[in-house]
């Protein structure tokens, strides 16, 4: 750890009953604004603590993603969402809402992330230089609302700010579960901190030394192929509403409609080409417990509403203050690595003929071709990683990870010196992440983190 680090003491946390019935604590810490400059201004972390009902073991952090996923909300009003009764027994367990995140100081921009008429599949020149220049102005938006804290959000300085809890709390070690974005963390975490982990479990992993054209190439690969489980899936069994139809034909006439005009939504603003996309995406992670949901929204969208599908993209594209976190922290961790229209263009013609149906959506497309003009420059990009001198971490990935593909949780786990990984075949594999979505994964999961014992090398639930 840098020695600018070393030289910030935090205060302990001044604890208040928050939650339901008063069972949560709640309290904050202050952090340097700058990890280089840590006598100068602070931000505020939210941080939210249940603590053991049973035998304790320690400490767990907890972060559910993201970027922009609130963990201290969950951990205070919907435990249950977060961890499973098991952990909540043995441990004290700790949601922080990152820097820039829910009620910690937070982000903010002036101008949406997400608008519909600007593409970030440009076609033309002109497209490409439109996009370039939304971005720009969303960025420097963002800057002026946030100030300059904007360019202190990325990974690497929230690594540090969860160890300044550690520190409030007076552990000398704490144990880390983190989902999909909360696998960069938590690996960043280990990085810097290794002698600080108990145990680690990440779980739907991305590997952050990984160059964009490979996460663009990787995911767009693994969302057509959980599209393809989804086709799959409605022709095998007959409790999907769209049993006995070629849903891939309906599925591309369905897209085709909606590229040459947006589908009418109820009361709402219609549904554009692209957003079916990436709504359709959001399902494909919920996969298999939003399967016929996906089906009925479909049917829903043929018949000429799409407000099932505008439901979800009020979540997923519409709201404020997750897009807001999202795209300004995750400018800051990835390089796009595009040099200007050709090179993207080029990047666009090699997904659309891996994913014939989804023609390349995916949150690794939205965040690099999202980032292009962003203000700021990455401070925290990829770059090789090798994890030393850190107790054995225990690395999960399913089959199927519309957005995590299984061979980024074996590609992470052989850059953690002595990691195991997890294979989640259970409900097919479907859907992103495993943890207290299939019974096996997730009572493999908590028995490596109360005994910090990792599961036989080469074990797979199916």
């Amino acid at each position: 750890m840098p020695t600018s680090a070393s030289a910030f003491t935090p205060l302990p946390i001044s604890w208040r009953p928050c939650g339901e019935r008063q069972q949560a604590e709640c309290g904050s810490v202050e952090v340097p604004l700058d990890w280089d400059a840590p006598a100068g201004r602070t931000i505020k972390l939210s941080v939210a603590r249940r603590k053991a009902t049973g035998e304790r073991i320690g400490t767990l952090f907890f972060n559910p993603g993201g970027p922009g996923g609130q963990a201290a909300m969950l951990v205070r009003d919907y435990p249950q969402y977060a961890v499973s009764a098991e952990l909540l027994r043995r441990f004290d367990v700790v949601g922080i809402d990152p820097r820039g995140v829910g009620e910690s100081t937070p982000v903010t921009c002036d101008r949406p992330v997400h608008d519909p008429s600007v593409t970030q599949f440009p076609e033309t020149r002109p497209d490409y230089r439109e996009l370039v220049a939304h971005n720009r102005a969303v960025g420097l938006s963002c800057l002026a609302a946030t100030g300059p804290l904007l360019r202190e959000i990325d990974t690497t300085s929230v690594a540090r700010d969860f160890d300044a809890v550690r520190a409030a709390l007076g552990e000398p070690k704490i144990s880390f579960l983190g989902k999909s974005y909360g696998t960069m963390l938590g690996t960043e975490y280990a990085r810097l901190f290794p002698g600080r982990v108990r145990t680690m479990a990440l779980d739907g992993a991305v590997d952050h030394s990984m160059d964009s054209n490979r996460l663009v190439t990787d995911a767009a690969v693994a969302v057509e192929d959980s599209f393809a489980q989804f086709v799959r899936w409605c022709a095998g069994t007959t409790a999907c509403t769209l049993h006995g139809r070629d849903v891939a034909r309906l599925w591309d006439d369905l897209l085709l409609r909606a590229e040459r005009e947006p589908i009418p939504v109820k009361g709402g603003r219609p549904l554009t080409g692209e957003e079916l996309r990436y709504v359709t995406y959001v399902f494909l992670n919920q996969l298999p417990e939003y399967s016929n949901g996906l089906a009925n929204a479909l049917v829903q969208a043929e018949q000429g509403d799409a407000q099932i599908l505008a439901s979800m993209r009020a979540s997923a594209l519409d709201d404020a203050a997750s897009t807001s976190a999202y795209r300004s922290i995750l400018c800051l961790d990835i390089e796009p690595g595009v040099t200007g229209y050709r090179d993207l263009r080029a990047r666009l013609d090699r997904v659309r003929r891996l994913a014939p149906h989804m023609k390349g959506t995916s949150e690794f497309w939205d965040m690099t071709a999202g980032c292009l003009g962003w203000p700021i420059r990455p401070t925290n990009p990829q770059r090789p990683l090798h994890v030393r001198g850190v107790p054995p971490v225990l690395v999960v990935g399913n089959t199927h990870d519309p957005a995590t593909p299984l061979s980024w949780a074996r590609s992470l786990s052989s850059h953690i010196d002595g990691s195991g990984l997890l294979v989640n075949d259970e409900n097919d594999g479907n859907g992103h992440s495993a943890y207290l979505r299939t019974s096996c994964a997730t009572s493999r999961i908590d028995d490596y983190l109360t005994s910090g014992t990792l599961p036989p090398s080469g074990t797979v639930c199916r």
